[in-house]
């Protein structure tokens, strides 16, 4: 069996196997999805090209792995930072839920190589919970950017609700498909073919009307005032909406038309990996950029004030005409005792 082999669903699936299933929560448990990766390799025992190429594959899984562990781990350590400075914003709160459960899932998987690990089932019903809650914290921030940004509009806020409500349906979907271990691509799960579909319909929506939504407001303000700060927003803004978009869609794609065989469902988490580092770095910036147009706004209004200011003539005092009539008075009183 060479490495990367395309395999038909009847190899991996024979008809009938879910009558000797066990179940879990309704859900049929494929015999192969509940052995860890040493488990799987030491069945191969006595075979040796076979032993090396279940290693193999199940290398390369480890390999992504640690590269996705880092990037979780540091986005992790960044939004730490952004919820221990302003534990009142809720951006910094999705970014740091989206990065632990990354965390969680990178960890699982990688222990799933170890000995006495979990099965390979754990290690995808967590991928299948993290890429949903990924989609949900990149939609919050959007929805929360966009409702602000026009005064709390609550029309906005329920087509915000309505549109995260069918996206607990990936995951049901990915923890209701048989999860296997293959000697060419290791632990995946054999989901149907309509989900990339399904995952873009949800998620390309909520990335498009949110940020939409938000940029135009911050482009109005950068047309009202001008200053180089909300120029930056703009950029910003509309670089990381295309960015989350640009890598739902190629992922989604490379997942749809298979473009590395079977491990084409890794880009199912190469766009959470992705999501991750834009938000984040959505986040930082925009944080920064937001105080310095604040900064930029609050000097210019002081500089206007200042030179109104300069602008008003201040008149000498007069006195009143009262007090002109009894100085008068005294005067020529006082002429009156000198004459005589």
């Amino acid at each position: 069996m060479d490495f990367w082999k395309p395999l038909d669903a009847k190899e991996l699936l024979p008809n009938g196997w879910e009558n000797d299933a066990r179940h879990h929560l309704g859900i049929p448990l494929h015999p192969l999805g509940e052995l860890n990766a040493i488990d799987y390799v030491m069945q191969a025992q006595g075979d040796v090209m076979e032993m090396r190429l279940r290693s193999g594959s199940l290398l390369v899984q480890v390999v992504f792995n640690v590269f996705a562990s880092y990037v979780f781990v540091r986005s992790l350590v960044l939004s730490s930072r952004m919820v221990y400075q302003r534990p009142g914003v809720l951006a910094g709160w999705c970014c740091l839920v989206q990065a632990a459960v990354g965390v969680v899932y990178t960890l699982t998987s990688l222990l799933v190589t170890m000995p006495g690990g979990p099965p390979c089932r754990q290690a995808l019903w967590t991928a299948g919970f993290g890429i949903v809650l990924s989609s949900l914290c990149v939609g919050i921030t959007l929805l929360q950017k966009a409702y602000w940004a026009h005064h709390r509009n609550r029309w906005l806020l329920a087509i915000g609700i309505t549109l995260f409500i069918p996206q607990p349906l990936v995951t049901y979907m990915v923890w209701a498909s048989p999860a296997i271990i293959v000697s060419t691509t290791g632990c995946i799960s054999y989901y149907p073919s309509y989900l990339p579909w399904v995952k873009l319909a949800l998620d390309a929506p909520i990335n498009i009307v949110f940020s939409v939504a938000f940029i135009l407001v911050v482009y109005r303000q950068y047309l009202q005032f001008g200053s180089a700060a909300w120029a930056r927003l703009v950029r910003n803004g509309i670089r990381t909406m295309c960015l989350i978009v640009f890598s739902n869609l190629i992922c989604m794609f490379g997942v749809a038309f298979s473009v590395i065989g079977m491990l084409s469902e890794f880009f199912f988490i190469l766009d959470w990996v992705i999501t991750s580092v834009l938000l984040v770095h959505h986040c930082t910036t925009m944080r920064a950029s937001s105080s310095e147009s604040d900064r930029s706004q609050l000097q210019s209004s002081e500089r206007n004030s200042i030179l109104r200011a300069d602008a008003i003539t201040v008149e000498p005092a007069r006195k009143p005409i009262f007090l002109l009539r009894r100085t008068t008075k005294s005067k020529c009183a006082l002429r009156s005792r000198v004459a005589r």
